[in-house]
Formats: C-alpha cells, sequence, structure tokens
C-alpha cells in the first residue's frame, strides 16, 4: 500500500521499508561508532612511528627495515607479515624527516613515539617535554661544493674562511682568503651561491657551531642555532632540498650529512680542526673526534659532543639522538621503540657504516642501555 506523501515521494509502509527507516541507521550508527573507536584507540597503536632529523633519515628507515627482515626471520610462522608494509609482529615503525626542531615539537602529539635530533635538549627541555634523551650514533656535517677544480684536488676551508663566505664577504671563488687555504690549487673566477637551509635543522647547529667554535666574529653575531638570521644565501627545505640546489647550479656551496653527500655524489671540502690540520670526514675522523666524551648520562646527555683536541678529528662530528616518552601511560610503545634502538645500537653497526655513519663504541652501547633501565618507563 502507498501511505501519505513525504517531500513529494511516496513512502510504502511495508515491513522492508520499516527495516530499512529503522534497522539501518542503526547499522550505520554502530559503524560511525566503531571507527570512532578506532580511532580514539590510536594511542595504543603497535606501530612505531618516529620524527626529526633529516641528518639521520638514511640510518633510521634503513635500520627499520633490517630490523623487520630480523624480526620476520626470527619468526617463520608469520610470514604473511613480511613485505613493504612495515608490519612484523605488531612493531611497524614510521618515520616522518620533517628536521630535529619538527620531531621534537611533534612529541607532543600522543601518536609520536620517539624523536630524532641533530642536538640534545637541555635539562629544562628534557623536564618539560617529559622525555629521556640518548645518543644513537655519529655522523658529520659535511661542506659540500659544486666548484670545478682540478682532479684529484680537494677544497680546503677553515672556519673563518667559511663564516666570510656566508656573512656574504667573500662572493667569489678566488677569493684570495680561499687561495690562502688551497695553495696550489687552480680557482675558478666564478660567482659563489651560497645554500643554507631554510627549516629548523640540527645540521644548520652543527655547521654554525663549527663555525662559531672558528670565528670570534660568526659568534658575536649570527651565532649558533637551528634557525638563524642568515646573513647572505639562499634557503632551501630539508637536506634533499640542499643537495638540489648545491648539484643543479655550478659554483654552490651549502651544507648536508656526510653520507647523504656521497650518495647525491657531491664534492666535500676538508675542514680545518683545533689543531690546524684539514681533515674529510671518514670513520676514523669521527672516533676521533668523539675520544673523550662522556657517555655514561651522567648529566642526561645534556652535554653536546665536544670535538676532542686530536689531528685526526674531524670537527663538525656531531652525535645523533633520540628522544622517547618517559610518562608511564606510553610504557608499551616506549619498549616497542627501545626493542628497535637496541637493534640500532647492537646489530646495525655494519650497514651504519656503508651509510656514512659511525656507530657507537661498544662501551657506549651497554652505558646507553644501563641508562635506559635506570631512567625510561619501558625499557626492560
Amino acid at each position: 500500500m502507498l501511505g501519505a506523501p513525504y517531500e513529494g515521494v511516496p513512502v510504502v509502509r511495508t515491513g522492508a521499508a520499516r527495516w530499512r527507516r529503522v534497522v539501518m541507521p542503526l547499522v550505520v550508527l554502530s559503524a560511525v561508532g566503531l571507527v570512532a573507536l578506532l580511532l580514539a584507540g590510536r594511542g595504543q597503536q603497535t606501530e612505531i612511528q618516529g620524527a626529526g632529523s633529516t641528518l639521520a633519515q638514511p640510518l633510521i628507515e634503513r635500520a627499520a627495515s633490517d630490523f623487520r627482515n630480523a624480526q620476520a626471520a626470527d619468526d617463520p610462522t608469520r610470514p604473511e607479515e613480511t613485505g613493504n608494509d612495515w608490519v612484523l609482529n605488531g612493531s611497524g615503525i614510521e618515520y616522518e624527516p620533517v628536521g630535529s626542531m619538527g620531531g621534537i615539537m611533534r612529541l607532543s602529539d600522543p601518536e609520536i613515539d620517539f624523536a630524532v635530533s641533530d642536538y640534545p635538549l637541555s635539562a629544562d627541555g628534557l623536564k618539560e617535554l617529559a622525555v629521556a634523551q640518548f645518543p644513537i650514533a655519529l655522523g658529520a656535517i659535511a661542506v659540500v661544493h659544486s666548484v670545478d677544480l682540478p682532479a684529484g684536488q680537494d677544497l680546503r676551508l677553515d672556519a673563518d674562511t667559511l663564516a666570510a663566505i656566508y656573512s656574504g664577504e667573500i662572493t667569489r671563488w678566488n677569493d684570495p682568503r680561499i687561495a690562502a687555504t688551497n695553495r696550489g690549487v687552480r680557482l675558478p673566477d666564478q660567482a659563489m651561491s651560497v645554500v643554507h637551509r631554510s627549516d629548523g635543522s640540527g645540521s644548520t647547529r652543527g655547521f654554525t657551531g663549527y663555525l662559531s667554535a672558528g670565528s670570534p666574529q660568526w659568534a658575536a653575531g649570527p651565532g649558533t642555532g637551528t634557525e638563524i638570521e642568515w646573513p647572505t644565501g639562499a634557503g632551501a627545505e630539508r637536506t634533499e632540498g640542499v643537495i638540489e640546489q648545491v648539484r643543479g647550479n655550478p659554483g654552490s656551496i651549502g651544507y648536508v650529512e656526510f653520507g647523504q653527500a656521497g650518495r647525491a655524489g657531491l664534492d666535500v671540502a676538508a675542514l680545518a680542526n683545533a689543531s690546524g690540520m684539514y681533515v674529510l670526514p671518514s670513520e676514523d675522523a669521527m672516533l676521533a673526534a668523539a675520544s673523550s666524551h662522556n657517555w655514561s648520562g651522567s648529566d642526561d646527555y645534556v652535554t653536546a659532543l665536544a670535538t676532542a683536541d686530536d689531528k685526526q678529528a674531524y670537527p663538525a662530528t656531531v652525535a645523533i639522538y633520540v628522544m622517547v616518552k618517559r610518562d608511564p601511560e606510553f610504557a608499551r610503545q616506549t619498549q616497542r621503540t627501545l626493542n628497535y634502538l637496541r637493534f640500532l645500537l647492537q646489530d646495525f653497526g655494519g650497514a651504519a657504516k656503508d651509510l656514512g655513519y659511525v656507530p657507537l663504541p661498544a662501551s657506549a652501547a651497554q652505558a646507553i642501555e644501563n641508562y635506559w633501565n635506570r631512567t625510561v618507563s619501558g625499557a626492560t
């Protein structure tokens, strides 16, 4: 039978019609409620989610891939959980390379389990964010360039000269101050294009720290920081942006992580260290730079890596730090994160070297695990 029209459309009064009018809305509401419940439970997700340093991106992502493969090999009964979806026994790993500052800022997000930074937080910062931090590897800030030099010749730069370049005082490659540190090398009469990071970056902090340590003028002026007021140069977002600008514009100079510079095919400059020696980044040079550092965690790792006064030390060596949450509410996710980081510290050394990073000494790795057990909920 036909009932009274509703908005011009006849309504059929049958059992099926009543089912559609009464039951179907309940089904829809139940489905919506289920979705909302799943979203609300996001804080208990089985994936590990991190964010931060672009300098450390290859290290974090390659270690995650190898960790996944190792976990799958340890559990052959679950072959369906291998593959490229990052899922491994309920502990998938995702990483967003948003820069050191961006990663630290995202720690307040309940979905982010760890941040990676090229510099340590202060004691006040650790307290404010309720996190613990510790180093996981060594890296290096490489000064890269696209100036045409004679075959077999490395560009040599000291902090004073680099500060003059990034201050806009030196604008051509054959400037006498560059020639003074590159005697016998034919330098082209070519305009210089200066590139720096435009986003908050630990790489910027490491690079400007080297400039401040060797140039009083720079220390008193732009200074050291993740973001500074650059006197000159073009900004580029993230490491990829700096690489693209330097590689695509002859006569450019910039700074990026050493391993990524090598994979991009960029030329790297030798930098003057505290002993006056010009050193290229390498495993031995980075280890020499960190040889006197205290890895015990007695200061909660707030003291940045200080380059040792060693003739072989590469002066722009940095430690890579991870921050995890202390709150017991996140203990389950922190435990998963630390399982992954334990793999990175103990079993990833060879692959880390292949990527241009340097694993921490075994004694340092053990000291860091001891620190976890003392200070981090879910560490054991």
